[in-house]
């Protein structure tokens, strides 16, 4: 219609130009030039003549600037809003960003008397007073170079360097919980600091006119395996190799990882301390399958962890750490690999995430079973939310496999290689929140800080990933108001079993123990006045009703945590 429009135009200003100038027609006798002020004519021809071909331009990016380098909401040199040299189509940007998080958690934690000593006078059972208080102080901070016009494309370079600073305290009420010697008393002054990230991006090629593209990462980097960090979710060294295609319907990675030591205190990347731990994934996202808005992850992950064949390690507080301090303390090298298949999404109104792994490979020599073993094991995990309004109803199940005999070659309680998970309540239950000590103390945990399975290693930060485990049975119901636009408030009951008890009957030589870990129940508070992640206020509060397999473990006390948690980030 446009085009048919515009050729019926020139028609009439061809007919028009052309009774102009035919002999006779007033327009003709007197030129089109009679039209127009002669006057105003010849001045708009004589600037016409000396105007320069092309008039000069301010330079665009600054030429609206108003922002100011302390202003975060609006062009900000130091946000990558403006370029800080380079020509034209070759601009190079920072962008920086420094975050203030402060933790504070009062908790209720099992903690086991001094094998030499104890502070209370009553304490003369297996364990003694579970108050504990902790405060910590993390200050990540985030260089980075870029260059290229990162709107509708990735960027051609980037160099990033992220600095974490962190100081911590933590104070129990017994001694030789915090340290091995006694004698550095129940309460620990402690600062690290980690590099997290420093790596350098390049864009290798483009696959398409749509940018689908393939780029390479060396050095520091985070990366997740999956939706919710289920198997492996760290900040490592490593080569990767990712992209998209098909307009963004597939991305891929393809990564080597070499794993760092944790600072035991922090939990922050030590100064390149090698582990000895070697990591290799590779994994799809198709987006839109089977259905619109839902998408899936197919992974396979690879793990050589030969910290067996080099000397044991104790961490900075006189635990040790490699080998497990169970058993008969034997070192060990394992070698395994998981197949994983993912799903997060909705379907219609229903929001979903499923997760599906199964791991086999091998041990060396398993300190529980006293020989080597073939690791056989699997877990699953599927939650299913439905909004109605301002409020987000939850239902989530989590199961992974445990091992009913200790004793034989056949490692078949699921582990990690090092998880984050965001499930079922998250970090606000208690279960998922605290690192739990097996047997009072030392360094092996039943469940270790920050994750869901009860796999009795001697922490993630350090330790070796277990199989042969009691594994879990998680039930959970949760429901979440939005308040306001600014103020969301969250709530998880949950349900949990152990899969199998034979492991820790034989460990504690205790045959009534369990299936029943009791009943979680936690609520969380999130306050973002300005409506953005700039500044967060959280406050938290869980507590673990203890069924009888926990009294079996801990005794009848109620377990329990509260935590407020403050954000600032520019």
């Amino acid at each position: 219609m446009l085009h048919l429009l515009f050729i019926v135009l020139i028609f009439f200003a061809e007919q028009a130009l052309a009774d102009a100038k035919r002999p006779g027609s007033e327009v003709g006798k007197q030129g089109l030039r009679s039209t127009f002020d002669a006057n105003i004519y010849d001045s708009v021809q004589e600037e016409a003549s000396s105007a320069p071909e092309f008039l000069a331009a301010p330079d665009r990016w600054r030429q609206f600037y108003m922002g100011k380098w302390f202003d975060p909401y609006n062009q900000n040199v130091l946000k990558g809003d403006i370029p800080i040299f380079g020509s034209p189509g070759e601009e190079w940007f920072l962008e920086t960003s420094i975050i203030s998080d402060s933790l504070f958690e009062y908790r209720k934690l099992p903690t086991s008397v001094g094998s030499s000593t104890t502070q209370g006078s009553n304490s003369n059972d297996v364990f003694g007073d579970f108050q504990q208080t902790l405060f910590v102080e993390n200050i990540p901070t985030r260089f980075s170079l870029i260059r290229g016009n990162t709107t509708f494309k990735p960027p051609e370079f980037e160099l990033r360097i992220s600095p974490v600073f962190n100081i911590n305290h933590a104070s129990i009420g017994e001694v030789g919980g915090l340290r091995a010697d006694p004698a550095r008393g129940s309460s620990r002054d402690d600062a690290h600091v980690g590099f997290q990230e420093l790596f350098i991006d390049t864009h290798l090629f483009n696959l398409s006119h749509r940018y689908d593209f393939v780029s390479s990462r060396v050095g520091l980097q985070r990366f997740t395996s999956d939706f919710r960090g289920f198997v492996y979710s760290d900040d490592a060294p490593g080569v990767r190799f990712f992209g998209n295609w098909d307009s963004n319907k597939y991305q891929y990675n393809l990564a080597w990882f070499d794993r760092l030591d944790k600072d035991t205190n922090s939990g922050l990347n030590t100064s390149f301390r090698d582990r000895n731990e070697q990591v290799v994934v590779a994994n799809l996202y198709a987006n839109d399958r089977p259905v619109l808005g839902h998408n899936l992850n197919f992974s396979i992950i690879h793990r050589e962890d030969n910290a067996g064949s080099h000397q044991s390690v104790y961490d900075r507080n006189g635990f040790l750490v490699r080998p497990a301090a169970i058993g008969d303390e034997m070192p060990k090298n394992i070698s395994n690999t998981y197949l994983g298949l993912n799903g997060d999404g909705h379907f219609g109104r229903v929001n979903t995430t499923s997760a599906f792994y199964y791991t086999f490979g091998s041990e060396s020599h398993n300190a529980i079973a006293h020989q080597a073993t073939d690791i056989s094991a699997f877990m699953t995990a599927q939650e299913i939310s439905y909004d109605v309004d301002w409020i987000r109803y939850r239902g989530s199940f989590f199961f992974s496999s445990g091992d009913s005999d200790p004793y034989d070659n056949k490692a078949t309680g699921f582990d990690s290689i090092s998880d984050l998970p965001n499930f079922a309540g998250g970090d606000l239950s208690y279960w998922q929140r605290q690192g739990i000590p097996f047997i009072g103390g030392g360094g092996v945990a039943l469940v270790n800080r920050l994750s869901l399975l009860p796999s009795l290693r001697a922490g993630k930060e350090q330790g070796q990933a277990n199989f042969v485990n009691p594994g879990l049975l998680l039930y959970n119901a949760g429901v979440d108001f939005e308040i306001t636009p600014k103020l969301k408030l969250i709530n998880n009951l949950s349900y949990l079993r152990f899969s199998k008890t034979d492991v820790l009957q034989a460990l504690r030589q205790d045959g009534s123990i369990d299936n029943e870990i009791g009943w979680d129940i936690s609520s969380g508070f999130l306050y973002r006045p300005f409506l953005n992640n700039n500044i967060q206020v959280r406050l938290g509060v869980a507590a673990l009703l203890p069924g009888k397999g926990l009294k079996n473990l801990y005794g009848n006390q109620t377990l329990y945590d509260v935590f407020t948690n403050l954000i600032f980030a520019y």
